[in-house]
């Protein structure tokens, strides 16, 4: 399947890679479909575009969790396991979405509503999370605040 980027382009996907949101993300709930792009396919860069399948203008940045602090584990509620239909909690994948200001220096991740993907059956869903530990700006390139959310 063939999709268009801003990015990248015309692109060639495989239909097994399209991530299925059933209730879309936060702003967006009429999208269902995405696909995570990498720069160069080759390398595990943390930083990757979740980019809508029927539509170029509607794409995000995201970040692997674990590339902005040693450990994120946020507690998920129940109904949320049951509408990914997990099988195994550690199979889970989490991507933060992130806000690219003019200054990088500001940029900041949502800690506090992930993108939770079942790698399993590529079906997703963007939670609020309930523990405060977890900003909703989290800024990333701010000297000794990186550790700190804000």
């Amino acid at each position: 399947m063939v999709i268009e980027t801003r990015e990248f382009g015309f692109i060639e996907i495989d239909e097994k890679d399209i991530i299925h949101f059933p209730y879309g993300i936060y702003g967006f709930e009429d999208i269902k479909d995405y696909v995570i792009l990498r720069q160069d396919t080759d390398n595990d860069d943390p930083v990757m575009w979740m980019q809508a399948v029927n539509n170029i203008h509607i794409r995000f940045v995201v970040l692997d969790p674990l590339f902005v602090v040693d450990a994120y584990n946020p507690e998920l509620p129940g109904d949320v396991l049951k509408e990914l239909n997990v099988r195994t909690y550690e199979t889970l994948r989490y991507f933060l979405i992130a806000v690219v200001p003019k200054d990088i220096r500001d940029m900041t991740v949502n800690m506090k509503s992930p993108i939770v993907l079942n790698p399993e059956n590529n079906k997703a869903v963007q939670v609020i999370l309930e523990d405060a530990n977890y900003s909703v700006r989290y800024y990333l390139f701010r000297g000794n605040e990186v550790a700190q959310p804000c």
